[in-house]
């Protein structure tokens, strides 16, 4: 089943004097429970790419179809809550809240859903800390965890919703080389074992070499 389908995706940004295009026909499918990860140097459109999937920015050209629904058919709140229901994030420098501790940064994407109360998020972020080991840490600042802590407090926030698909973007390149690694087997788990499907971009030919796909980039378009 495919679970991210792009067609004919094109993305241009443009100011009174330059158009730049960012992705130029790009068509891509992953299946539900692919690991893929998205390689290129920099410039070349991945985040683009990845923001895109994530419903974080509209295509100038083409259609996204996540789960089988056209999500340019949605409205900006129904876009909204369809992807803090089907989406979650790893990013690069973890955009944890640093005035929040490490449950209230996991609880986040939970307060923004109906029908879920207080004790059921609770419950949900107490889940996700055992799972990840990282009970212990509940209550500390983000400025009190290493970088390794916080990734996986990152993590733990993609998946409290249980969400189909993370999208990861540069997941390790803030952590040294056993952080990391750490991560991956993180990603690794959350892949095979609860079948979410992972778009990853990376630089890491060693890593992307570890998943079941590598799509590579250049000037905006897909190469091979």
């Amino acid at each position: 089943m495919a679970l991210i389908e792009l067609n004919g995706i094109e993305k241009v940004y443009r100011t009174k004097e330059i158009e730049t295009t960012a992705l130029e026909n790009i068509n891509l499918t992953v299946d539900k429970g692919e690991f893929v990860s998205v390689m290129g140097p920099s410039g070349c459109g991945k985040s683009t790419l990845l923001n895109i999937i994530g419903l974080l920015d509209k295509p100038t050209k083409g259609t996204v179809k996540l789960l089988d629904t056209d999500c340019s058919l949605l409205g900006d709140t129904a876009l909204s809550h369809f992807r803090n229901a089907n989406i979650g994030f790893v990013f690069q420098s973890f955009h944890l809240i640093p005035s929040l501790n490490v449950a209230a940064n996991i609880e986040l994407p939970l307060t923004y859903r109906s029908g879920i109360g207080a004790a059921e998020r609770r419950r949900r972020v107490d889940e996700v800390l055992e799972r990840l080991e990282m009970t212990h840490r509940k209550r500390h600042l983000p400025s009190q965890l290493s970088g390794g802590q916080c990734q996986r407090v990152a993590i733990a926030r993609a998946i409290v919703g249980q969400p189909s698909i993370i999208l990861a973007d540069e997941p390790t390149g803030n952590l040294d080389s056993t952080m990391g690694a750490e991560v991956m087997d993180l990603l690794h788990d959350l892949n095979r074992k609860d079948g979410i499907t992972i778009v990853m971009v990376t630089h890491n030919e060693a890593q992307a070499q570890q998943t079941d796909r590598i799509v590579r980039f250049f000037d905006g378009r897909i190469i091979s």
